[in-house]
């Protein structure tokens, strides 16, 4: 059944629908003509009930217009990983990041998390691609971006409900991330686009110029003209060598996230206290206290080996620091479950909706809830989280602390003090 649009935004649906195809079919690398984008426009147009629309050649030249498109964006790539394109690229490298300090070179990503992933949960959500669904209600998506000498950006935390349950009586400004949320808690160029302008707004302030490399998502807008930030996008297919935070440090950071999860666990099975459900709150502080405990050695290492060289990357083994965090997990992880499976269990599930049907898209695009859709999802949060909200006083908060405080001294938790 055929939807039904407001005739004053339908114009700028079609717009933005065959821009958002266009985008996520480069991200595929297909080769994207004139002729085909004025196809999918009428396509767009028909789905949307836009009578009369015609998807000119004069459209099609302000469509290229308004998007910056040049004729070499839409020629076709291949998929596979050429050798001699990174070897390209090495070089190009060591070009572009001359005139910067380490500390002003950055590189960002995203990484699915399944924030309440147990153990025993590895073997069923081991490759999950997780588009939808009940298990799409235990993932989040996080914007991790960090520069040359190991100093993190505040997180982007994409999530299901912008006020689920456990956020009540919490001022989220003071919780230290970006939160936001969709239907399905992924990126999208909207808000990777205002990520990007607060960024650069802070560099300003900071009266720093950068340079921020990131791979060519369909969901990371390539026509932005910041005035502190230089994008670099990475070259298609080569992130699994390129990019530092595919080289260990999302890896790291599950790590330590995983083993706040455990010890949070364990802690409430000493104590015979019933094992309420994980909520994205509790997610939150562990995100960042793990993203504070990665060493900048293993961030400055994972630069060196993507090919970003300086007078101050450390010599540093960061398999070490990995081995050493896996070994906690021994008397956390039952023996049957490998534990690198464990750490790696969120590995492929997507954080952007990149579909090509075009009635997908349309939806994607819609104003994200009407009010009935938004109370029926943070309903649905508020079943899986505890409906007791109590604020304690500041003598109980003080006093609670200085327990623990002793509990883990006893344990010799580090971890847990840090």
């Amino acid at each position: 059944m055929r939807r039904k649009f407001s005739k004053t935004s339908d114009g700028a649906l079609v717009d933005k629908v065959t821009f958002e195809w266009f985008c996520r079919a480069r991200s595929y690398n297909l080769p994207v003509s004139g002729p085909l984008l004025q196809e999918k426009a009428r396509e767009v147009a028909n789905e949307v009930g836009l009578e009369n629309f015609k998807a000119s050649n004069g459209w099609l030249q302000k469509f290229r217009e308004r998007h910056n498109i040049s004729f070499k964006n839409i020629c076709g790539e291949g998929n596979s990983v050429d050798t001699s394109v990174v070897e390209k690229w090495l070089e190009k490298l060591k070009t572009l990041i001359s005139d910067y300090e380490p500390k002003n070179i950055f590189n960002c990503d995203e990484t699915g998390l399944f924030f309440r992933a147990l153990p025993d949960k590895t073997l069923c959500l081991k490759n999950e691609i997780c588009r939808g669904g009940k298990i799409a209600k235990d993932r989040l998506t996080v914007l991790l971006c960090v520069n040359m000498i190991g100093e993190f950006e505040t997180p982007l935390i994409i999530g299901k409900s912008l006020k689920p349950r456990c956020f009540k009586s919490v001022n989220v400004s003071t919780l230290g991330v970006n939160w936001k949320a969709n239907r399905k808690a992924w990126m999208n160029r909207d808000l990777m686009t205002d990520w990007l302008m607060c960024f650069n707004r802070k560099m300003e302030m900071e009266n720093r110029k950068i340079i921020l490399f990131l791979d060519n998502a369909s969901s990371h807008p390539d026509t932005l003209n910041l005035k502190n930030i230089k994008l670099i996008f990475l070259p298609p297919n080569t992130t699994s060598i390129c990019q530092p935070l595919d080289q260990g440090i999302i890896k790291n950071f599950k790590v330590h996230y995983r083993q706040r999860l455990l010890r949070h666990i364990l802690s409430r099975v000493d104590q015979n206290v019933e094992n309420k459900s994980i909520n994205v709150l509790d997610a939150i502080f562990w995100i960042k206290s793990a993203l504070k405990n990665i060493k900048p050695e293993t961030v400055k290492n994972c630069f060196k080996k993507s090919g970003f060289f300086s007078f101050d990357t450390a010599e540093y083994v960061m398999e070490n620091d990995n081995v050493a965090n896996l070994d906690l997990f021994s008397e956390l992880v039952p023996s049957t479950i490998e534990i690198e499976d464990y750490v790696s269990i969120d590995n492929n599930i997507l954080t952007e909706d990149n579909t090509l049907i075009i009635s997908d898209i349309i939806n994607c695009n819609l104003d994200n809830f009407s009010e009935k859709e938004t109370e029926q999802l943070e309903e649905q949060e508020e079943e899986d989280e505890d409906d007791s909200i109590y604020n304690p006083t500041f003598e109980e908060v003080w006093k609670t602390i200085n327990n623990l405080k002793t509990y883990f001294k006893n344990k010799e938790d580090e971890i847990a003090l840090s």
